[in-house]
């Protein structure tokens, strides 16, 4: 793109962002920048990163970014962006380097000290157990941290809302929500999805964009922390302070939980909630989240259930411990919709006649 085109795509993503479009802010960022380079000559680039960084320090860093991907060495200490580079500094893949690797580098610091001393505990559920995460960092999930830190609380939601910005199929595709639900009841109060924990309303945001003649009402559900973050509520979508630990007040209608990783106490306290809110007949539950198969994972799936272990003293599921799980509140598995072109999949849940 010549530097004519950048500023056009700039203007085109600043007037989305003020006709309300919620995925536009990062965008917009993301092509600032581009902006910015795009305009730059080498020496006005080079003089920047040097004044900011030593060129020895700079050059030792480099060579473990060229070795790994992450960009082009095209000479004796020259380089070059390459998509891998454009990728990592989108404001939603910045958040998520601060959001994983902040809380894990405090963790990897105390493995060894906890490993002697308390020993390892993958939910700490007995009296006198204790998470690595609560060892090295005094809360007991990551969500304690988020609370009390505002800087960590920003990373989390921006790295949630950019989630399947690029090539990932949208929780919507996977499963043919266009049609499944379209057989909703049409009266003007009528709930058509209720997004529970729903963070700042990125899924729901791009499903009534895409399907903006589906009727019914869309609510988004989540904590007053996370709510009063959110500069523009998407447009179609009605926010409502809840607690998923609580009985859910939405009755008789479809529900969303974008992902269930806690361990299975807490998980059946959040489904029997949504389950006695349900209609057998009518409702379904949807959940957009990892299924490992009994045997033979793949590296990324098995790679976040450590990560949900470390972070939330949770799991990813197998199919089995899925259907155990729904088993135990009253739900039934119908469907688990998959595609190849993600790593998440999608899940149809009953009420249990």
């Amino acid at each position: 793109m010549t530097i004519f085109d950048e500023i056009k795509h700039v203007q085109t993503l600043a007037e989305a962002e003020a006709a309300g479009d919620p995925n536009a802010h990062g965008q917009l960022l993301a092509a600032i920048r581009k902006l910015q380079l795009a305009a730059e000559k080498p020496i006005d680039t080079t003089s920047r990163i040097n004044f900011q960084t030593k060129i020895d320090s700079l050059v030792r860093v480099m060579r473990v970014l060229t070795a790994i991907g992450f960009a082009v060495e095209t000479a004796n200490q020259a380089y070059a962006a390459n998509e891998t580079t454009h990728f990592e500094i989108l404001p939603g893949s910045i958040a998520a380097v601060k959001h994983h690797f902040e809380p894990d580098f405090g963790m990897g610091a105390k493995l060894i000290e906890y490993m002697r001393g308390p020993g390892i505990s993958q939910f700490a559920d007995e009296p006198g157990q204790q998470t690595l995460f609560k060892y090295a960092h005094g809360f007991d999930k990551i969500f304690g941290m988020l609370e009390q830190n505002p800087e960590q609380k920003e990373a989390f939601d921006d790295y949630m809302a950019s989630r399947r910005l690029t090539n990932q199929p949208q929780w919507f595709e996977t499963y043919p929500a266009a049609e499944r639900l379209r057989d909703v009841r049409t009266s003007s109060d009528s709930v058509l999805l209720v997004d529970v924990g729903g963070g700042p309303g990125q899924e729901m945001s791009r499903f009534r964009q895409r399907h903006p003649d589906v009727p019914g009402r869309i609510i988004l559900q989540d904590l007053p922390l996370t709510l009063n973050r959110i500069e523009k509520i998407p447009e179609g979508i009605e926010p409502m302070e809840h607690d998923f630990f609580n009985p859910q007040p939405v009755k008789g209608e479809t529900h969303s939980v974008y992902q269930v990783k806690k361990a299975d106490s807490q998980s059946k306290q959040i489904l029997s909630h949504i389950a006695n809110a349900m209609e057998p007949e009518y409702s379904t539950l949807l959940i957009a989240d990892y299924v490992l198969p009994d045997t033979g994972a793949e590296l990324r799936a098995a790679e976040m259930d450590i990560l949900m272990w470390l972070h939330t003293a949770g799991l990813e599921r197998t199919v089995s411990q899925w259907r155990s799980l729904f088993d135990a509140v009253g739900l039934e598995l119908v469907q688990i919709w998959n595609t190849d072109k993600g790593d998440e999949s999608v899940l149809e849940v009953k009420k249990r006649l």
